[in-house]
């Protein structure tokens, strides 16, 4: 898990060093909603989430972007059988490419699809369980850009999934968020 995080480390930090000599780039803040992947997950917290997410982008050449991303979310819920307090956290940090093309005047649009870091913690009946998982996502978006500034509705899919104990989980689902950023 460690290498992981240091080859997303390593993309984030190579595309902050391209923005310098390319001189284009972006960043993006949105809300972002996320429909779970795991039924077990729904069936104590939900099947819907609300969380804040980031991502910015640096080009490489024309509309080609190397992005990354993050977003966390914190949810309560009840267990089934015994309606005890439950509390789970996940957040994930993403690192990828992008490619936004326009379609006509200031609409355009945007494909991008890279690996996820999805690290995951659950608190119920005084244990704690926690972790990460390798996955990746994919996603594309419609951006209504500015002079500097762009809004953008995007949709996507996010996973990572394992095993913890001899419980099968998969962590994030389908994503739909709206978005606000610069052009930088």
């Amino acid at each position: 898990m460690k290498m992981t995080r240091i080859v997303l480390a390593v993309v984030l930090l190579l595309g902050a060093g391209t923005a310098f000599a390319a001189d284009h780039a972006f960043f993006s803040a949105g809300l972002g909603y996320l429909r779970p992947a795991d039924s077990g997950y729904t069936d104590i917290y939900g099947s819907q989430v609300f969380y804040p997410e980031f991502e910015a982008g640096v080009r490489l050449i024309r509309g080609l972007y190397v992005v990354g991303g993050f977003g966390t979310f914190t949810k309560n819920g009840q267990t089934p059988d015994l309606h005890l307090a439950a509390k789970s956290t996940q957040s994930f940090l993403t690192a990828g490419l992008a490619y936004l093309a326009p379609i006509s005047g200031k609409v355009g649009v945007k494909f991008e699809a890279g690996a996820a870091d999805v690290r995951y913690k659950e608190e119920s009946m005084g244990t704690s369980v926690s972790g990460s998982k390798l996955g990746f996502e994919a996603g594309l978006g419609l951006m209504l850009m500015g002079k500097v500034g762009f809004a953008g509705l995007n949709v996507g899919y996010l996973t990572a999934s394992g095993t913890v104990g001899d419980v099968k989980i998969k962590l994030g689902g389908a994503r739909v968020s709206l978005s606000l950023g610069v052009r930088i």
